[in-house]
């Protein structure tokens, strides 16, 4: 008799869980409801949803479940997917199509930086030493560039950068000057040739002051001099 009681006490308590869990799951889609009813920013949206699954359990074997509800919500035009939890914004497969087209190219090097994305690319092919004029060479690469920016809709910072070795001329009389110049150049270039909005581009020259690497070789000064070209996603604070 004692046995069988503990036995319906446990089926009990199961039953009561199972009332619990369905009833905390309306909740949530109750909450996710209301709150679509305001002007929904997406990226909140987002992180509201990982809250109210992470307050029940959803995510307790990590956060790599996909997040359906959120498409469901905000303007669908603006966003394809979503990959790993990460929303994928329309127009992205074609960045990385462009992407790939330039992957026959020497002189650009891929990175990713938290979420925004990176194009380093040899100064040596841009520009000639101590110049901030675009190459007539490099013009055909660069709008091959031209057509990732076009394609996204986030801001892009171009940054300018060079080895250490000093220059002094009238038109430039540290490397702060050249770098940021043609930093500047290659803003104009896109402004100009892609009818890119001003607002969404900015130029700064860093000179030789964030080197990738050793100043002590050819090799490392050659890899300092480069422009990079930086796709912002991530958030602003």
């Amino acid at each position: 008799m004692k046995g069988r009681g503990k036995t319906e006490d446990g089926g009990g308590g199961a039953r009561w869980l199972t009332t619990f869990n369905d009833m905390m799951t309306l909740l949530m889609v109750f909450f996710v409801l209301l709150f679509s009813m305001a002007r929904t920013d997406i990226t909140k949206l987002k992180q509201f949803q990982v809250s109210i699954m992470k307050g029940l359990g959803v995510l307790e074997k990590g956060e790599g479940a996909a997040f359906g509800l959120i498409e469901s919500f905000g303007d669908k035009g603006q966003y394809k997917a979503t990959v790993k939890g990460r929303l994928i914004p329309e127009g992205e497969e074609l960045i990385e199509d462009y992407m790939k087209s330039l992957e026959a190219f020497n002189n650009v090097e891929f990175q990713l930086r938290g979420n925004d994305r990176v194009l380093v690319l040899d100064g040596a092919a841009l520009f000639e030493s101590g110049s901030a004029d675009i190459s007539p060479e490099a013009v055909p690469f660069l709008k091959k560039i031209l057509k990732i920016i076009q394609a996204s809709s986030c801001p892009v910072r171009v940054e300018g950068h060079t080895d250490n070795v000093p220059i002094s001329t009238e038109k430039f009389p540290s490397n702060w000057e050249l770098s940021t110049t043609r930093a500047v150049n290659i803003v104009r270039f896109f402004c100009e040739r892609g009818n890119i909005a001003p607002e969404r581009l900015s130029a700064v020259g860093y000179g030789e002051l964030r080197p990738l690497a050793s100043n002590d070789t050819a090799e490392g000064r050659a890899r300092n001099r480069r422009v990079e070209i930086i796709l912002i996603e991530s958030e602003e604070e």
